[in-house]
């Protein structure tokens, strides 16, 4: 038998769909051999689209080139006037919705805006900053464009603010400095809750980092605090990015090709370093590194040599798979065309919006690399979206937390106590016609500190995780999922629980099989078996034909009133 896509699945009569779901996934987008020599070679994002940029001393010259489906094209270049031919540093921001490419003089400290907009490049201005021989980045605090100098030489690092006034710019005075700075020592700005911090790396110190809280007030900032941790997550070479959606993304890279993404968070003033990202692709080894904000994440530009990669890394964004992003996802089937969970719940939703009164559609999500489910509540994401696809034909299986949830209609959440199976005559209490079912399918290594970098609770923007962490463990024990006995909701099937594969009176056991409290199959139309989730999980075949086979025997071959 081979696999079936959804659509076969749905029209068929399967009710029980299982998405394997992780929160990142990858996809290469440029991968070359620069031909030119040049001075200097990056990337960027405006408007959705990424860019490369160069630049050749010898003889003052830039490109910008924009990439399409894998293709470069020149969108600009200045032969018809050649800048200085000097050395200069670069960095690329947007401020403004406007995107802005800053150029440094080192030899003589003088700084320039210019202004991007896909196709050309204009200068909006430039001033003398004073400081000579230094590194130049630049970072948006509260709206404001703020350029930083480090030095080095000197030991120095300082802050200054960029103003745009009467066609021209306005460099400001130092509005913070670090003097005696450490070899090796990285500064990465950040803005998170309406505060400005520093993230700081020394490359002689790996594993730990620290975290400033810096105090704007006036035209003097000022050290407000200093928090110190460490992380395994950190190794290699650590670069970090405030990307556009306004987290801070820590990116270690080693030489070996290892490629590991967290997020900084700043929890109750400790800042943490929260898993994010495992690369599943093939990348440059023994490169360099450079991180490029966009809107879902960042990218990750590494060259050597003459080669360059450009890898946008998704991040929070719903994909399928069953070992990694896009693993044995089925697109040669009737499915929908990409690995992404929004469009097929979209699919589903279309079906069951044409079958208004199917029987209820069963969704289990079962979260791959948990610690990546750890900030920012991104499970919850699973419930906007399955909201914002089924409206009021959600409901929640109660095994899973979703008591807690603020976005969740409690009125909704289905438990062990009622009956809402169809009688011949139609609808008793709750009924289910036309209705999506939801369960999140907890992790045994939700709260172990070896697991979750001993992440402790904290409130995000879309609520409390922790709590939900604590009551999914309840529900989940040595692989056995527990639910109360339908019968006695104060009780536990199986003592502890019952197993997916087992038939039983527990109440989740009758769910899986569509069982009524009478032991009979109250949805004709639905195709029962033992192994529903099993049988959507992967392909039909080798060890899952033996498992069904086993299935039938443990059942005596039982046939439930209802099904063919």
């Amino acid at each position: 038998m081979e696999r079936e896509g959804l659509m076969t699945q749905l029209e068929r009569g399967l009710r029980f769909f299982e998405f394997d779901l992780f929160s990142f996934y990858t996809k290469e987008e440029l991968a070359m051999d620069w031909s030119e020599n040049v001075d200097y070679l990056s990337s960027f994002t405006y408007e959705d689209e990424i860019y490369m940029i160069s630049y050749n001393k010898a003889d003052g010259e830039i490109k910008l080139f924009g990439l399409d489906n894998g293709d470069l094209t020149l969108r600009y270049d200045n032969l018809s006037n050649p800048w200085t031919t000097v050395d200069r540093e670069f960095s690329v921001l947007t401020h403004s919705s406007d995107q802005y490419i800053l150029d440094y003089i080192p030899s003589n400290g003088i700084l320039t805006v210019h202004n991007f907009n896909g196709s050309s490049l204009s200068e909006v201005g430039f001033k003398n900053t004073g400081v000579l021989n230094a590194r130049l980045s630049s970072f948006v605090y509260g709206g404001e464009l703020y350029i930083s100098l480090y030095s080095g030489d000197m030991g120095t690092y300082e802050i200054r603010k960029v103003a745009f006034v009467d066609d021209d710019i306005e460099v400001g005075a130092t509005l913070y400095k670090v003097d005696s700075v450490p070899l090796g020592e990285s500064f990465y700005p950040f803005e998170q809750g309406g505060e400005l911090y520093i993230f700081r790396h020394n490359v002689n110190t790996v594993t730990n980092y620290k975290v400033e809280t810096i105090e704007v007030t006036g035209n003097n900032w000022s050290l407000a605090s200093i928090e110190m941790n460490n992380s395994e997550l950190l190794k290699g070479n650590v670069t970090a990015v405030q990307s556009n959606n306004g987290k801070l993304y820590v990116n270690s890279y080693t030489a070996n090709g290892n490629v590991i993404g967290s997020q900084l968070v700043v929890d109750g003033g400790m800042p943490i370093l929260v898993n994010e990202y495992i690369n599943e692709t093939d990348v440059l080894l023994s490169a360099s590194v450079e991180l490029v904000p966009t809107q879902t994440g960042y990218g990750l530009f590494l060259k050597k040599g003459g080669s360059i990669q450009f890898s946008s890394i998704h991040i929070g964004e719903l994909v399928l798979g069953h070992d990694a992003p896009g693993d044995e996802v089925d697109l040669s089937v009737d499915n929908p065309t990409s690995f992404k969970l929004a469009d097929w719940v979209e699919y589903m939703a279309r079906w069951s919006e044409n079958h208004p009164y199917h029987e209820p559609l069963f969704i289990m999500t079962e979260l791959k690399e948990y610690e990546h489910w750890l900030a920012d509540a991104k499970w919850q994401t699973i419930i906007e979206l399955m909201q914002n696809k089924f409206d009021d034909k959600l409901r929640y299986h109660s095994s899973n937390g979703f008591h807690n949830e603020s976005i969740v209609d409690p009125e909704k959440i289905i438990n062990g106590k009622t009956l809402y199976f169809m009688d011949e005559n139609g609808s008793k209490e709750g009924g289910m016609l036309g209705k999506i079912v939801l369960y999140i399918q907890p992790n045994n290594k939700i709260t172990k500190a070896e697991y979750t970098n001993d992440f402790q609770p904290f409130e995000t923007s879309n609520g409390v995780l922790q709590e939900n962490f604590l009551q999914l463990k309840r529900y989940r024990e040595g692989n056995k999922l527990v639910s109360p006995d339908w019968r006695y909701p104060n009780k536990y099937g199986n003592d502890i629980g019952a197993y997916i594969d087992a038939r039983d009176l527990s109440y989740i056991s009758r769910i899986f099989h569509m069982q009524s409290s009478a032991g009979d199959g109250q949805y004709d139309k639905i195709r029962c078996s033992d192994v529903m989730f099993a049988v959507s999980d992967r392909p039909y075949e080798g060890r899952y034909v033996d498992y069904t086979e086993e299935q039938k025997v443990k059942n005596d071959l039982e046939k439930v009133v209802g099904c063919d």
